[in-house]
């Protein structure tokens, strides 16, 4: 028996990339056939629709800016049918779960390791389930673990080495984030925080040089927000990555939304009036916000920019008048931030032997392994700049990109949006696992375990 097992584990560890393909395949076969091989719609999905079928006509004129174009490309390459984008998504899960393998060996040289980090985007249910959801989670998870493999793989945070990437090789890197955004805007961080860490770790370089490979990086994706703003902009008159920029963040001003000024008091009164109701009826009041909007757009037709452009000025004035109220709403994004939330059509299950045993897996097992994740990762973070504060010296390298990547990324979302935040980590969890297990791995305690055979 022991035979057979180390022979397996030989077996696993010299063709990691056929075991990862396998495994994927086999995990998403089992999901397919316990949800009876369905799609999942959500309120999001039609709002991706439009802008997919005119990308498909080459036609934006008049376009609402509602949505930016990564994820709609992906819809209209699948002509809009939805099993189509289901196993275009599929495949990609088990491309990025290569990827986050041969991220992983790059740097630490377990196999073991790797292979553990690996299986993450094939084992855990939100993200298989995310991939049967016609969402962007699937898709931005995918660009951005393409994105960061690529900067291993260039060696952009080798501490030895102080041989800059070429031009070309940054030139690409720009390319890739400008992608991330494209599909996902908040991850318009990305590239200000890759060039911040290419000062710091290329700083011996001459500065002419220095500066305009940092430039190289945030061309593409400062030219790209720049024209979809402007685009946005001739189309509605609304100069925003997406028309839901004021909406989203007056989903922040809910909880002290009654402080506006009388200038504002039509579009005050309604919103609280929809909150109070909401809070009655036991809702999320967070979504307080789009039943304001739902009773405008029956009286008056107005669109989503519109109303952005609406709550703008009264949503600046709330937060720069009350910014305390607007600091606990704030944490309070950022703490559903790190909720791990399993998105599908429970109800629709044809075999509820396989729903519950699904939802006890999830509940009982990879729940709880989510929130020791979570825990341990915060923990890491203030760990590793703590001693680097203490030693004064601070190491830039990979892992610790990814902890101000991801902390980053969950302050900024809470800043601008209230509601379903939780989707905002989904992309982060290989990466959550990544920071945790290499951090594990290099205490000297755990090596022997781990180490390759």
């Amino acid at each position: 028996m022991n035979k057979s097992i180390k022979n397996i584990q030989h077996q696993i560890s010299n063709r990691p990339y056929l075991f990862l393909i396998l495994f994927g395949v086999l995990s998403r076969a089992f999901i397919a056939i316990a949800y009876s091989g369905q799609v999942s719609e959500f309120n999001d999905t039609g709002s991706y629709l439009p802008l997919a079928e005119r990308l498909s006509t080459f036609d934006l004129k008049g376009y609402d800016g509602i949505r930016t174009p990564g994820y709609p490309f992906l819809l209209m390459i699948a002509n809009l049918n939805f099993h189509l984008v289901v196993i275009i998504q599929s495949i990609l899960g088990i491309v990025t779960s290569l990827f986050i393998y041969d991220t992983s060996i790059r740097i630490l040289k377990s196999i073991r390791i790797a292979l553990f980090n690996g299986i993450s985007a094939s084992f855990f249910l939100h993200l298989l389930f995310y991939e049967r959801a016609i969402l962007t989670e699937t898709l931005t998870l995918f660009t951005l673990t393409w994105c960061l493999w690529y900067l291993v793989k260039i060696d952009f945070f080798k501490k030895h080495k102080r041989i800059s990437p070429s031009s070309w090789q940054l030139c690409f890197v720009g390319l890739l984030t400008t992608i991330v955004f494209l599909v996902r805007p908040m991850f318009i961080v990305i590239p200000p925080l890759i060039t911040f860490f290419y000062l710091v770790i290329y700083k011996d370089q001459k500065l002419i040089k220095l500066i305009t490979k940092a430039f190289i990086i945030c061309l593409p994706a400062t030219l790209s927000y720049q024209a979809w703003s402007s685009l946005n902009a001739y189309n509605t008159g609304y100069k925003s990555v997406t028309a839901f920029s004021g909406v989203n963040l007056a989903q922040n001003c809910v909880s002290f939304i009654e402080h506006a000024s009388d200038e504002y008091a039509p579009l005050r009164n309604l919103y609280v009036h929809k909150r109070d109701s909401i809070i009655a009826h036991k809702g999320d009041i967070s979504m307080s916000i789009w039943a304001v909007y739902g009773e405008l757009q029956q009286k008056e037709g107005i669109t989503v920019y519109e109303l952005s452009e609406r709550l703008d000025p009264m949503n600046k004035e709330l937060i720069k008048n009350h910014p305390w109220p607007y600091i606990k709403q704030v944490s309070i994004s950022w703490r559903d931030f790190w909720k791990d939330e399993l998105l599908w059509n429970y109800k629709k299950f044809k075999n509820k032997p396989s729903k519950w045993i699904l939802s006890g897996t999830w509940l009982f097992i990879q729940r709880p392994l989510l929130f020791i994740l979570t825990i341990s990762f915060l923990a890491i973070s203030i760990l590793m700049t703590y001693h680097r504060i203490k030693k004064r010296r601070f190491l830039f390298d990979f892992e610790f990109f990814c902890v101000a990547l991801i902390i980053g990324s969950s302050l900024g979302q809470a800043l601008v949006i209230y509601g379903n935040n939780a989707r905002f980590s989904v992309p982060f969890t290989p990466f959550i696992l990544l920071v945790v297990t290499h951090y594990v791995y290099k205490k000297w305690y755990f090596k022997k375990s781990f180490s390759v055979q």
